[in-house]
């Protein structure tokens, strides 16, 4: 059944749109999230640009109603992945099923262990452009009852590599003098820093994929560079828990195959000692946002980011890794001991204010 069947059978009072008006519906729909102007990033470490919110469509009312609901949606309509892309995320969502996922009793805990990198750009005391590549890893304990304690440990960062030539020393002192030591988080509901109690999103995510993709194109409307870009990179976001049932990521990989612009970057790619296929989707700043999943298990490894241009500023060069994470999870009997609500900080502000004291 086609979109124009599907409007016509919604209901029988329902007079159906010509095809001329459900084309131009859908262009324009298309054409206003597409074409938000990129914000200035926020953050030297993180890559992913933010865009402005989106606004109501003047024209194809009735389509724009149809589509920001699970009845059409943008799935579908320009196309999906690349053919081989699709065909191998199908078989990944295969083998996870066939994956049994780890089983959480009574008073243990979901451990999700994240190996991440992110560049650094700064300026040293002579205006000198550094850039380095920074660790930020870590260790989350989720408990089976979500109401209990959760326990985060955030390991000191260290600088794993510096661009270019000279600055090494300097590179190195610099995040050994400023990094914050090692600290544990212990936080109810996973209050962490005295924030709010943490809700992974993952219950009401949809399991069919088409409706699933739906669902992720409108929430993440009028965000990042480019509608498909930022749905892929909600797919990729929500795998990164590393708490993900096995249905829903079959359901993610299958979205990801819908989406228009993704490819396999890579048939063999190694994160952190394990290697698998890696998907890829490229942003219009000029970055190539991949992740890699095992073919045998349809387990996530990890997502990294690959520059695809020379840097005016600083020596990272179009091929560059610039960041990369690794996520395994694994079931514990026990979380390490100690550990308060905000760290080596205090609260401040009240229960959930999300502030934290560090003097």
């Amino acid at each position: 059944m086609d979109e124009l069947q599907q409007l016509r059978a919604f209901g029988e009072d329902v007079a159906g749109p010509s095809e001329g008006a459900l084309s131009r519906g859908r262009r324009g729909l298309v054409e206003h999230i597409g074409s938000r102007p990129t914000a200035t990033k926020s953050s030297s470490k993180k890559c992913f640009a933010l865009l402005s919110g989106t606004t109501a469509l003047a024209a194809g009312a009735l389509v724009a109603t149809l589509v920001f609901t699970n009845v059409l949606g943008l799935a579908g309509w320009r196309g999906g992945a690349d053919a081989a892309a699709a065909s191998a995320l199908s078989d990944a969502a295969a083998a996870t099923i066939e994956t049994a996922d780890p089983i959480v009793g009574p008073g243990q805990y979901l451990k999700v262990d994240t190996e991440a990198v992110y560049v650094i750009q700064a300026q040293n005391e002579d205006w000198e452009n550094i850039a380095y590549l920074e660790t930020q890893n870590g260790q989350v304990y989720i408990p089976a009852d979500y109401n209990d304690d959760w326990v985060w440990v955030r390991e000191q960062s260290e600088a794993l590599r510096v661009f270019g030539v000279g600055f090494e020393d300097e590179v190195e002192d610099w995040v050994a003098n400023h990094s914050s030591p090692e600290e544990v988080i212990r936080a109810p509901e996973g209050r962490f820093y005295n924030g709010e109690p943490k809700d992974l999103g993952l219950a009401e995510l949809p399991r069919d994929p088409q409706q699933l993709l739906n669902y992720i194109y409108r929430v993440t409307a009028g965000q990042g560079p480019g509608v498909d870009y930022q749905a892929f990179d909600f797919i990729s976001a929500t795998l990164r828990t590393g708490a993900v049932p096995a249905e829903l990521r079959a359901a993610l990989y299958r979205a990801a195959a819908g989406i228009p612009g993704v490819e396999i970057t890579a048939k063999s790619a190694t994160l952190n000692g394990r290697t698998g296929i890696a998907f890829g989707i490229e942003d219009k700043n000029g970055y190539l946002h991949e992740i890699v999943i095992d073919p045998e298990t349809g387990l996530l490894i990890g997502e990294r980011l690959v520059q695809l241009f020379d840097s005016k500023l600083v020596p990272v060069f179009a091929g560059e890794v610039v960041g990369w994470t690794s996520v395994t999870s694994s079931v514990v009997d026990s979380a390490p001991a100690g550990g308060s609500l905000c760290g080596h900080g205090r609260p401040v502000g009240g229960v959930g204010s999300g502030k934290c004291d560090t003097r």
